[in-house]
């Protein structure tokens, strides 16, 4: 890439950080791209340059961290560990990946009850394919994790459903309490809250 173009590479991401942090503040619908400007520090002419309407943004804001994550989630999956210790994995990919962006993880749960409810949404088709990617895989996870006696045999669903729910949970109580929590205690409680009521009874 000559230099011209990384600069201009630079200068979007510069634009998609302030975005994701206009956006992690309010609903699409009540954000503006004088906000992203104000935000960016840079004029209307030069965010408008990069992305020619709000709707791109957007979708570009969700898209470029959906792929940060799916990539990350990937790498930590790579080794052939046992169920629970592959959960622990994702889990932590879920709480390093907010760490410090936590403006972020409101306008991820947004759009991704969206996926998870079948409503209208705003997705790119490369968006919707990421969630159902994470989604399958962490129910391979727990298929497996059920199978080998480490979970009650519940329906996956609920199993999967309950994983975000628990995360999410513990994500949110790191952020309204202020605290720059080691992603490994926020993971720790997840887990415990979720393993007390889904783990296999002896």
């Amino acid at each position: 890439m000559d230099r011209k173009n990384l600069e201009k590479q630079q200068r979007k991401n510069l634009l998609l950080e302030a975005a994701g942090r206009v956006f992690g503040r309010k609903p699409f619908d009540e954000a503006t791209m004088q906000e992203v400007a104000a935000e960016a520090q840079i004029g209307m002419q030069g965010l408008y340059e990069h992305f020619p309407s709000k709707q791109e943004l957007y979708e570009q804001v969700m898209l470029h961290r959906a792929e940060h994550f799916f990539a990350q989630a990937e790498a930590a999956l790579q080794a052939d560990h046992p169920p629970l210790e592959q959960l622990r994995a994702m889990f932590l990919t879920y709480a390093d990946h907010f760490r410090g962006r936590a403006i972020w993880l409101p306008m991820f749960i947004h759009d991704r009850v969206h996926y998870d409810w079948g409503f209208e949404s705003r997705f790119l088709p490369r968006l919707k394919d990421i969630y159902e990617a994470e989604r399958d895989r962490l129910k391979d996870i727990l298929r497996r994790a059920v199978q080998a006696g480490q979970l009650r045999d519940l329906d996956v669903e609920f199993l999967t459903q309950l994983c975000f729910g628990v995360l999410e949970a513990s994500l949110h109580h790191s952020h309204r309490h202020g605290t720059d929590e080691d992603p490994r205690a926020c993971v720790d409680r997840a887990l415990a809250c979720f393993l007390q009521g889904t783990g296999a009874r002896a």
